[in-house]
């Protein structure tokens, strides 16, 4: 499941990111690899996130105050890595990062749907280290 994951956010975003920022394949791979990077180090943390928090981020419900500051902490976890590593300019980086994540949140919640036992599934063991690692260790091989 997780490389169908992968697969599908490589497909609807490295076009885009192409044609609407002007990335070259490689940027856009590493963009695409940031944002599960990022997504990974916030949940893998230990930054005060609870598991009830990822799985309102990853649901269809309405975020939570504690939802919207993961999804805060990875678009700034993001931003750095799309400057620092994938050597972006701050306007491009800002542009790249509100496109991702809603894909990558997106996919991710309609697979676990707000159900616990899907987010288990994908997350294997417990805890957010074990989240991040079930979860999206994987992702980006």
């Amino acid at each position: 499941m997780l490389d169908q994951l992968l697969s599908t956010l490589q497909q609807q975003a490295a076009p885009k990111l192409m044609s609407q920022f002007g990335l070259d394949e490689k940027q856009a791979g590493g963009s695409i690899s940031a944002a599960a990077a990022s997504v990974k180090e916030v949940l893998g943390g230990n930054d005060g996130f609870g598991i009830d928090d990822a799985l309102n981020l990853f649901s269809s419900a309405k975020n939570t105050p504690a939802a919207n500051a993961i999804l805060g902490s990875i678009g700034g976890v993001l931003q750095s890595k799309l400057t620092g590593q994938v050597g972006l300019d701050a306007s491009k980086a800002s542009g790249v990062t509100s496109m991702l994540l809603p894909l990558l949140t997106d996919l991710v919640s309609k697979h676990v749907g707000g159900d616990a036992k899907n987010l288990q599934g994908l997350i294997g063991g417990g805890g957010l280290a074990g989240m991040a690692k079930g979860l999206l260790g994987n992702l980006f091989k």
